[in-house]
């Protein structure tokens, strides 16, 4: 677990509502010091300890506190990339109006109870695709009149950004090319009905037992088969509306149930190899995000 950064990091300082507050104070103890009227100077000096006090519960509000990030979830390009972690109290003290800032996104105020968790979140826009260290992430409070605003800088948040899945070319499905697929070899494939000449031990008897029908376990034996490229040669499009495209293939193939691999230019790296699956479609899309378009 991550800890804060140390307490000297910890910053107070007057709100809008603190500077006219302590403007008040002066203009009170100089009437006060003008008239000598003791009952002013007692109420001056009484709005003075408040403020001071509301400084320092401001800043106590928030010192002992334990943060820890979240790893964030990849999203595409323009839309909102959402960063959240947990807050935790070891001091045995209740924290009130508790916020996660990130430049001008804030999440909403939240309590912590004592020797309790408070899990706070924003929702950050997302621009270009590619990496995205998120480094201006900010604990505050304006607890407990709203007098003084403490804030204590939060460690970065590193995030990734897809390439937003845009495009009008149709999935070349039409023109599938014999590749290995990335399983084992004798990775079944599924079932098909029986045809004379098929080898018994192929037969699954258990579909027999149960409806008394012949199928037969097909593998793949490691001889590959009808797979889709995805391939940087044959997109259409340039630059970043190339890289959107090929995600929306991504997309488009994983959702048809398409064995598909993607390459691109020969210094971007290896070739991705043909299968599917959720940690595929991740692989490739994280891929077209890294890509530098210099190669």
């Amino acid at each position: 677990m991550k800890r804060l950064a140390p307490l000297s990091s910890l910053a107070s300082r007057p709100t809008a509502a603190g500077s006219f507050w302590l403007l008040a104070v002066v203009a009170l103890l100089a009437t006060a010091i003008n008239y000598g009227n003791n009952l002013v100077f007692a109420l001056a000096f009484l709005l003075l300890a408040v403020w001071l006090q509301a400084a320092w519960n401001g800043w106590r509000n928030l010192a002992g506190l334990h943060w820890q990030a979240s790893a964030p979830m990849p999203v595409f390009a323009n839309e909102p990339l959402r960063i959240e972690g947990r807050l935790t109290d070891r001091h045995g003290r209740p924290r009130s109006q508790l916020l996660l800032i990130a430049g001008p996104v804030a999440s909403a105020s939240s309590p912590l109870a004592a020797d309790g968790e408070a899990t706070l979140a924003v929702a950050l826009p997302t621009g270009r695709r590619g990496p995205l260290n998120v480094s201006n992430l900010t604990l505050v409070s304006t607890y407990p009149l709203g007098l003084w605003r403490s804030q204590r800088r939060l460690p970065p948040v590193d995030a990734l950004v897809y390439p937003a899945a845009e495009g009008d070319a149709a999935l070349p499905v039409a023109i599938p090319r014999p590749a290995h697929r990335s399983a084992a070899a004798d990775d079944f494939q599924g079932l098909r009905a029986y045809t004379p000449g098929d080898p018994p031990r192929r037969i699954n008897w258990r579909v027999w037992g149960r409806r008394e029908e012949l199928l037969v376990n097909q593998f793949d034996g490691n001889r590959g088969g009808d797979a889709l490229w995805l391939d940087w040669a044959h997109c259409p499009g340039a630059g970043d509306a190339r890289l959107a495209q090929l995600a929306r293939w991504v997309l488009d193939a994983e959702r048809a149930g398409c064995d598909y691999g993607l390459r691109l230019p020969d210094a971007a790296g290896p070739t991705v190899a043909p299968t599917r699956g959720r940690a595929h479609r991740d692989a490739c899309l994280r891929r077209l995000a890294l890509f530098d378009l210099a190669h």
